[in-house]
């Protein structure tokens, strides 16, 4: 039976786990590794912006379900959709958290996908994180994923700053991402071989002015929301989901995937998600639409 060649790990900083001498004869193994962006880590500066903003994340958490990886059409084939040893995990991306999958068929595995959720009865706690973060995520409308930063911007007589508090609520956001590809698609299991695959969370891609993880950095719309607000310098999703994207004015290149501007700045901030995690150093793993249950799927077209 394919599960019982399988082990899924779910642990923190551990890189070196090791295929059994009972199945390492002919098969393979991959370890995905989840780290941040470099601009995550050590921030953005103001010369890396639009509109000459700084940006330094505070607090990242995420909720993690699981790695999956397969070949859509042909369930025989390297079909997997592991867990962790013995539960999901919120953690902070900027420490790190670690799945392994040992004792694999080699074979081509072109569908690679993430799976986030908001946390359960049997959720573990990574490093970096506190039963609060835990708490957080699960009250009200569930969530797998905070994200704060602060913004600060020099002007002529002043420095002004901006307190930036994201929760991405599971109904309304992607949890799932597939499509996982860098220079191929998926991972390529290896006979006696590891495959150690780095998966990186890009928050900086929140600030995209597009739908891309290419486009420009743009802070002067979050602020906007601020002052249309409560203009307490704190921005929340609650006010960014009040901001109309038809009334962002100067900024009217804004829009959501189909084109239109018949949404708010939160929305569009949510589809941004869908384009924030990295894979291996050059490539993506998309999100699906919000209640897609599909894992490791092709990536899809916007």
């Amino acid at each position: 039976m394919r599960a019982a060649f399988l082990c899924a790990w779910l642990g923190l900083g551990a890189l070196a786990a090791c295929v059994p001498a009972d199945e390492a004869v002919g098969l393979g193994s991959v370890q995905f590794t989840f780290k941040v962006s470099v601009q995550t880590q050590e921030g953005v500066t103001e010369t890396e912006t639009l509109d000459r903003w700084a940006l330094r994340f505070d607090r990242v958490v995420l909720g993690f379900k699981t790695m999956t990886l397969g070949r859509i059409g042909d369930t025989d084939i390297c079909s997997f959709r592991g867990r962790g040893a013995r539960s999901d995990v919120v953690f902070d991306p900027r420490l790190g958290v670690v799945q392994t999958f040992n004792g694999i068929q080699p074979a081509e595995c072109p569908d690679v996908g993430i799976i986030f959720g908001p946390p359960g009865s049997e959720t573990s706690l990574g490093e970096g994180v506190t039963s609060k973060d835990l708490i957080e995520l699960a009250e009200g409308a569930p969530a797998h994923a905070i994200v704060e930063a602060t913004a600060t911007k020099q002007t002529e007589f002043a420095t002004r700053k901006l307190r930036i508090r994201l929760r991405f609520d599971s109904l309304r956001t992607a949890t799932r991402f597939g499509g996982c590809r860098a220079a191929a698609r998926g991972v390529t299991i290896l006979e006696k071989r590891r495959d150690e695959v780095s998966v990186r969370f890009a928050a900086e891609n929140l600030f995209r002015e597009a739908l891309s993880s290419s486009a420009g950095l743009r802070l002067d719309p979050f602020a906007k929301a601020d002052l249309d607000g409560n203009a307490d310098d704190v921005v929340t999703m609650d006010e960014l989901d009040e901001l109309r994207l038809s009334r962002l004015g100067q900024w009217d290149f804004y829009q959501l995937p189909d084109g239109t501007t018949a949404g708010s700045f939160g929305d569009f901030v949510r589809v941004l998600f869908r384009f924030s995690f990295l894979y291996r150093s050059e490539g993506l793993c998309l999100g699906n639409e919000p209640g897609s249950e599909s894992g490791g799927q092709p990536a899809p077209e916007f």
